[in-house]
């Protein structure tokens, strides 16, 4: 099996993505109904924008980009607005990263967050490619740009960053860039987000998917009001892929005939930020930390690594995690179609929904309702070029879960 890191992946995506493939993947055996009350709040086969021109619509859909720009990541804040990355992973054409999801003539489509403007990646300060974000308690977003978008090499100065703005007017708030000590601009693949805002720091998983022969993880800890980082856990056997555990997808290989090599992805904080937890996606683990151990800066990487805990084995790789207001874990599992939930002081973890209908479940998001959101994408399929377009059937879902009241 051939090793791809991202870089080379999206390159040979770019000329095979069109390509549909009749091969049909093999089902693991599981119910493929769900143990949770759901609901599908936005669906559609093709990712759409609301497009200021007819003209732009049209040429979007002629030159299928849509082929390039799967749904990603999804944050809800507190007025049940949704929000939805769309990384230029593949193409840096896609029109707009960072984007607001609404309905329009009965289907859902996606307005630029703030503006048009601010999603050009040909403007120094616009946003490049975004993937992990996160909204905070003050009504901010806080959109983790990779640098890099399809086709480069090296991200560019200045574009690995993370940038705040205000969800009620779009202005920009605060603007800190990653220098490369921290996240380099070859090998990084800046995959998510955590906040801490007592403490005012950030905890950025850098999954690494970039660097060749296997991911070159790491977590960067940023200080939202001097704006240092600082990176620890780097190139860890806790934070790359697990060579053991190739990544499976729906019964086969995530990629196949390639090996897709993800180290950490999801991130998350306890809610008195004093535990930090992380998810492995080409591996099976959930691992976690004492933050006191990550936030000092005298700490060496050996030092933290002897304070991680043993692993929560989930089953399966892990793309988004999230911790509710009780300190339960809920974790997507992209290899086994589920959601679970994982009590951090039993260790004890259960299925909260399965089935085919989640495939690839990919970020999570708590709403103020007691409800978990959860995008699902088929990325297997996006990423290997087999994904049909022409479908009735959704490629892309924004599904709403209600959690079950804590006893």
């Amino acid at each position: 099996m051939k090793h791809r890191n991202l870089a080379s992946l999206a390159a040979w995506c770019t000329t095979s993505l069109l390509v549909l493939s009749s091969a049909s993947s093999v089902a693991l055996a599981q119910p493929a109904t769900t143990a949770a009350a759901v609901e599908v709040r936005y669906a559609w086969a093709r990712t759409q924008w609301d497009f200021p021109t007819q003209a732009q619509a049209q040429a979007y859909n002629e030159t299928k980009l849509y082929a390039k720009a799967p749904l990603y990541g999804i944050k809800v804040d507190r007025k049940g607005r949704v929000f939805a990355s769309v990384a230029r992973i593949l193409d840096q054409r896609v029109p707009a990263t960072l984007n607001r999801v609404t309905m329009k003539n009965g289907q859902p489509v996606l307005q630029p967050f703030p503006d048009w403007e601010a999603n050009d990646p040909s403007k120094p300060s616009g946003l490049r490619s975004v993937l992990g974000f996160a909204i905070d308690s003050h009504n901010r977003l806080w959109a983790l740009d990779m640098g890099y978008a399809g086709g480069e090499r090296v991200a560019p100065p200045g574009g690995q960053k993370l940038v705040a703005f205000d969800l009620a007017s779009g202005r920009e708030l605060q603007r800190i860039v990653l220098p490369d000590s921290v996240a380099n601009p070859a090998t990084s693949f800046l995959n998510d987000i955590a906040l801490d805002e007592r403490r005012q720091l950030a905890y950025i998983s850098d999954s690494g998917n970039r660097a060749e022969g296997g991911a070159a993880g790491g977590i960067i800890v940023v200080n939202l009001k001097s704006g240092q980082a600082r990176r620890v856990l780097d190139r860890s056997p806790l934070t790359s892929d697990d060579p053991g555990r190739p990544l499976m997808v729906d019964g086969e290989s995530a990629i196949p005939g390639m090996e897709l090599k993800v180290g950490i992805n999801g991130i998350a904080l306890s809610p008195d930020g004093q535990r930090l937890y992380w998810s492995i996606t080409t591996g099976d683990a959930i691992y976690s930390v004492d933050t006191s151990a990550v936030r000092n800066p005298a700490s060496k990487d050996e030092d933290i690594a002897r304070q991680v805990s043993a692993p929560i084995r989930i089953g399966g790789g892990s793309d988004g995690i999230a911790v509710g207001k009780d300190g339960a874990i809920y974790a997507t599992n992209v290899t086994l179609n589920r959601v679970q939930r994982i009590d951090p002081r039993t260790r004890e973890v259960r299925t909260l929904v399965q089935g085919r209908e989640w495939i690839w479940p990919d970020t999570l998001s708590l709403d103020q309702h007691g409800g978990l959101w959860v995008s699902t994408n088929h990325l297997n399929h996006a990423f290997s070029g087999r994904m049909d377009f022409d479908k009735v059937e959704p490629n892309f879902r924004i599904m709403r879960i209600a959690l079950p009241k804590a006893r």
